[in-house]
């Protein structure tokens, strides 16, 4: 099964980065969550995600119950060569 490394934006109201890990470890390797400071309170937070996963509407998925999805980029990893 192929790879995929995710790296976006995601803005999202009353929701912490642990609650936001917890949604995604599952699914996720090397996840990195970082919160990312905006000038505006009433835009809600932001958070920066990075992470390897074998399935990206999963993710995006249970991302999308919290808030907006921006910024999206994803890496398709190419399979092995068995030699």
């Amino acid at each position: 099964m192929n790879r995929y490394y995710l790296e976006f934006i995601l803005n999202a109201n009353d929701i912490s980065d642990q609650m936001l890990r917890d949604a995604l470890m599952e699914f996720s390797e090397g996840l990195e969550i970082h919160q990312i400071l905006s000038g505006n309170a009433d835009q809600g937070q932001y958070f920066k995600i990075n992470m390897y996963t074998q399935d990206p509407k999963i993710i995006f998925d249970i991302c999308l119950q919290f808030g907006r999805i921006k910024s999206v980029k994803v890496e398709e990893e190419p399979r092995s060569s068995i030699l």
